[in-house]
């Protein structure tokens, strides 16, 4: 029998709410596209150059939306589909930060983020935390947008090294924890392998990544850092699991 909170997390209402975030993301698109046409036109660009850039626009961002998607698999298997489709239009595909809050409002409810360990409070206070998560770049992009460079300036203080070093240092932080609680505890308490493996595979895997862009000099090749770890850690824990079992 499905449990209740699988019901409320695949309900039709969810679904709606998903579809209606997609479509504000796809008209969003589409006036960020014509605006562009606009000013292509404006600065006398030709019609080939315009239909160039698209092209090349659209295949650069192929990479990072099938690294959102390979996370988003996460979510749809601890959550269901409806909610993962929804927070993924909202967040238009800020799936560290998706996964982030979904962990983090799991453990403010008690329980772990699985299937079997779900509850319908655990549930909504996962949407709760991961909308009111968000609600900060929401009101920052659509309000202070044309103030952000200033507010960078202000957070930075004039330094953007230094502000590349907080946003590095808080995503550190952030992952870091989740490596200790995942990973480094259940191998220390439990002495359970497949989890520090699919880290140890994954983090490889990007480093590798990350120096055969740097390397063979295609900044672009970054973009699929995201995706080749996700898989081959994945992937590495799998095996270790049915391994070990």
């Amino acid at each position: 029998m499905e449990p209740e909170w699988l019901k409320v997390a695949t309900s039709p209402g969810l679904w709606v709410i998903g579809f209606i975030f997609a479509g504000n993301a796809l008209i969003q698109s589409y006036l960020f596209y014509r605006l562009s046409r606009r000013v292509g036109t404006r600065l006398r660009m030709s019609e080939v150059g315009m239909n160039e850039a698209v092209r090349a626009s659209f295949i650069t961002s192929l990479g990072p939306a099938f690294g959102s998607f390979v996370g988003m698999t996460v979510l749809v298997l601890a959550l269901g589909g409806a909610y993962a489709f929804a927070r993924e239009s909202a967040g238009v595909g800020s799936i560290m930060y998706e996964l982030i809050a979904a962990r983090a409002g799991a453990e403010a409810a008690g329980v772990s983020l699985t299937r079997e360990g779900m509850t319908v409070p655990a549930l909504l206070t996962i949407f709760w935390v991961a909308a009111l998560g968000s609600f900060g770049w929401v009101l920052m992009s659509g309000v202070f947008t044309r103030w952000l460079p200033k507010i960078k300036d202000l957070m930075g203080g004039g330094d953007t090294t230094r502000l590349q070093i907080v946003s590095v240092a808080i995503m550190l932080a952030a992952f870091g924890r989740l490596l200790a609680t995942d990973s480094v505890a259940p191998l220390l308490l439990n002495g359970r392998w497949p989890a520090i493996i699919a880290s140890v595979v994954g983090a490889g895997a990007a480093w590798a990544c990350l120096l055969h862009a740097d390397r063979a000099n295609k900044p672009a090749l970054k973009e699929y850092v995201l995706v080749v770890a996700l898989v081959l850690g994945m992937t590495a824990g799998e095996i270790t699991h049915l391994a070990l079992e």
